[in-house]
This record gives C-alpha cells, structure tokens and sequence, in this order.
C-alpha cells in the first residue's frame, strides 16, 4: 500500500510539471470580441453610433493572425462569422464557433468586415483583404476595423473599432415661393462610379479609407467607366410629393454610393441629380431637370464624397431658376445645420 501512494505520488508531481499550451481551455484564455463588462451591466458596442441596433443585427467576419516572436505567421481566424447575442454565457454580448484560444507570447493581428455578406475579392488574410461594392446591386452600409493587440490582449477582449467605408447621400427640395405649387415625380442620379473595390491592407490601419477605394474592381468593367447613361438610385411617385417652403420639412432618405471625386476629365459627362417636377399656378407644366453636383466646396477646394460622411443636397426651386447648396455632416450626426454648410 505504501509502495502504491508512493508511485501515485510521483505521477502527480510529473503531471503537475507538465506545460499546459494555452490554447487550452479556460475562460480566461479565450479570445472574446466586443468590450469589457462593467457596471453591472453586458456591454457589447463595437461603434458609438446611432448604427449600434443595425450593425448587431447582423454578424461580423474577422480575419485573425497569431504572430510569433520571430515573426513567422500563423492563421487562427478565416473569415469567422461573429454575432451579436443576449445568451448569458457570452458576457461580451458576441460569439462565434469554434472558439479559439490565445497562445502563451507573440502578438495578433485581426482585421474585420461587417456585414459578413459583402463579396470578398482574392485570397483574404488578417494582412489583406479587398472588398467589393456594387451600387447597381447594393444599398447598405460596409464597414470595416483593424486591431493589433499582444497576446491575451492585457485580459481584455478584442475591441475593433468599426469604421464606414461608404458615402451617404440625400436630396431634399424647397420651395420658398409660394405662388407655385411644385410636385417632385421622378429623381435620379448619372455619371458616377458605380463599381469598385476597398483594398483594406497592412498599411492601411487607419480608418480614413476615403482614397483607397479601386473603380472598375473586376476585370470585365473598365476603370474609367462611369454611369453616363445609367439612372442611379431611381425615386419616382405618380401622385408627386409635395416641396415644402423650408427642406427642413423635406424627409431625409439617404442613398449609399462609392466615396469618388465629382470633379471628372474632359468631355466626361458630369456627375449630376435628374429630376421631374409638376409646377401648379394657372395651369400644370411638367418641367424635367439635370443640374450637375458642384464641383468645388466653399474653400475653393475640389468636391470629394468621403467615406463615413453623409451629404445633402438642398434644391430651391423657383419659378425661373432652380439653386443647389451642399451640406456635409459626420454619418451619425444626420441633422446638417446652416453652419455646416459647405457650398
């Protein structure tokens, strides 16, 4: 009996010796995304925007490396699905499966698009990855982040910070003279870039990505085509709705394009806004429009649609003239007030 504990004794003193890799299981070592939980409360915001209900509504994708101390590379994360959840058991509010583990040194590099459902162009790593946006196909937001953190990132979760890629866009109408009644029944945008591609790489971990954007992304598309005759973002209504005195009274329906420059080469057609309107006085004359989008900001500088920001293009419609004023704003900041006008 006594020769039997002893020999016990000695297996455990050899399994107590042994190193735990930890890639094992434990609570503590697993790699979470989302933000700490504190005050009692499951915090699980990714961007402090208005956008928080959208973007939990559908998953992420993450793309993650594990980089040792020599440098050398090691995939743990390829376009992993990751998604919002109120289970308990998740206490940073998103999860995804398989669940992977931090490594005992080294450090990580992840880089995120959301939502999980844009087209990935190549081969994508956590070093480099191009996104596809097609206007003709699409109307919703892309956002994406990028993160380097030390291994078992300080105890914390992986945070990544989400950023817009794309412009929004509005139209709204006046009508300060009220000896006409005026009807908008038809509105749409030509000559812009429709199609391209967000390379979202290595040296590209800020979250301006205004400039980076590749038009003409698939081989079939020439890079310097341009909607000249196509109709973007067609609106029509045969009954018309009715242009107010003050655009403030006009809703606020934003369209989500390419950031691209409005300044184009020669013999370019210019990017411009079409519109139909129904003109009540005497009689009801039907009056079809195309005004071109300024090209140049109150600076004097060349008009460019930045990603993350939000446009809005009030028109004052009068009897013998039509008047377009640009206002820029931040994405979440939607009211564009008198002094953030820009034109």
């Amino acid at each position: 009996m006594t020769r039997f504990v002893y020999i016990l004794c000695i297996a455990l003193s050899l399994v107590s010796c042994i190193k735990v890799d930890s890639s094992e299981n434990g609570s503590d070592n697993t790699i979470a995304f989302g933000t700490q939980k504190g005050g009692g409360t499951r915090a699980a915001t990714l961007i402090g925007s208005s956008d928080e209900e959208a973007f939990r509504a559908e998953p992420f994708s993450v793309y993650g490396d594990w980089i040792r101390a020599n440098g050398d590379r090691k995939e743990v994360f390829h376009d992993v699905k990751v998604s919002y959840t109120t289970d308990d058991n998740a206490p940073t509010g998103w999860i995804y499966d398989p669940i992977q583990h931090w490594q005992m040194d080294g450090s990580y590099e992840f880089r995120a698009y959301w939502p999980a459902s844009s087209v990935v162009l190549g081969t994508a790593t956590a070093r480099t990855l191009a996104l596809e946006y097609n206007m003709l196909q699409r109307n919703d937001d892309m956002m994406v982040a990028y993160v380097g953190c030390p291994t078992k990132n300080n105890g914390n979760p992986v945070e990544l910070n989400f950023h817009h890629t794309l412009s929004a866009v509005t139209v709204k109408f006046q009508a300060p003279d009220a000896e006409c009644e005026y009807r908008l029944k038809h509105l749409f945008f030509t000559s812009l870039n429709y199609i391209g591609a967000l390379p979202y790489d290595m040296t590209d971990t800020k979250p301006d990505v205004t400039d980076k954007w590749v038009y003409g992304a698939r081989s079939y598309v020439n890079p310097d085509d341009i909607m000249a005759s196509e109709r973007l973002r067609e609106w029509s209504s045969s009954e018309g709705r009715v242009i107010p005195e003050s655009a403030d009274d006009y809703p606020e329906e934003f369209d989500l394009f390419l950031p691209q420059s409005l300044v184009v080469g020669q013999d370019v057609a210019a990017p411009s806004i079409t519109f139909t309107l129904d003109v009540k006085w005497a009689t009801t004359d039907t009056i079809t429009m195309t005004v071109a989008l300024p090209t140049k900001n109150s600076a004097g500088e060349d008009m460019v649609w930045r990603a993350g920001r939000k446009y809005i293009y009030v028109i004052t419609v009068q009897p013998d003239k039509f008047d377009v004023q640009v206002r820029t704003t931040e994405w979440d900041e939607v009211d564009a007030s008198v002094g953030d006008l820009v034109f």
